[in-house]
């Protein structure tokens, strides 16, 4: 900001608190805002500065200062990106990592000037996988005595790949050296899984 410039920003806050703009105070707010522009963002900073309510304790006249255009005007811009993705599209497969910074900060830069309009952040929808919700609903319902099939919502069974128990393995297996229990796999007299039931164990459940 030019001595002219906040010579002029000087002229918008006498409107509001009738100050005397002097050569002395347009000299020291340039000074105090030489990284800030004359735009309109930092005029408005000056109407929102003196349109705001008035704060606990606050007393007397309000007399803007540099700080507080500073302060306004960073909230007049945040409030233009929200909530927001900036759209990211390489514009070269080269770009480096310092260039999207770069990128990205000029991209920000636009939006809060609203010389670019932001994409806005949609609002994460969605549930459990189906088959999830129907298992969740079976959660409180009675346990099944053991001679019986435990309670699966109907398709469940089909959707997660489960393996209805053969009936042969509903019973215990009577034969010596095996009596595995019922919902067990016969198992060899060393002790193994067996892939199939002992006839015997067939015979049982039939």
């Amino acid at each position: 900001m030019t001595p002219d410039e906040a010579a002029r920003l000087l002229g918008a806050c006498s409107a509001f608190d009738n100050r005397q703009p002097s050569e002395m105070g347009k000299q020291a707010w340039a000074a105090a805002l030489r990284d800030l522009p004359a735009d309109d963002d930092t005029f408005e900073a000056v109407a929102r500065y003196y349109s705001a309510p008035a704060q606990p304790g606050e007393t007397g006249r309000r007399w803007i200062e540099p700080h507080h255009v500073r302060t306004w005007r960073t909230k007049i811009r945040e409030e233009r990106l929200g909530a927001t993705i900036p759209a990211y599209e390489p514009r070269n497969p080269n770009e480096t990592g310092s260039d999207f910074v770069l990128r990205r900060r000029a991209q920000l830069h636009a939006i809060a000037d609203g010389r670019e309009t932001p994409i806005p952040v949609g609002e994460l929808t969605g549930g459990p996988h189906p088959a999830v919700a129907r298992q969740l609903a079976a959660v409180g319902r009675e346990i099944p005595d053991e001679d019986e099939q435990p309670y699966m919502p109907a398709g469940f069974r089909e959707e997660i790949g489960y393996a209805a128990t053969p009936p042969e393995l509903r019973v215990p297996c009577p034969k010596d050296g095996c009596r595995a229990l019922a919902r067990q796999p016969c198992k060899t007299p060393h002790g193994r899984r067996r892939t199939e039931a002992h006839q015997a164990r067939k015979d049982a459940a039939a």
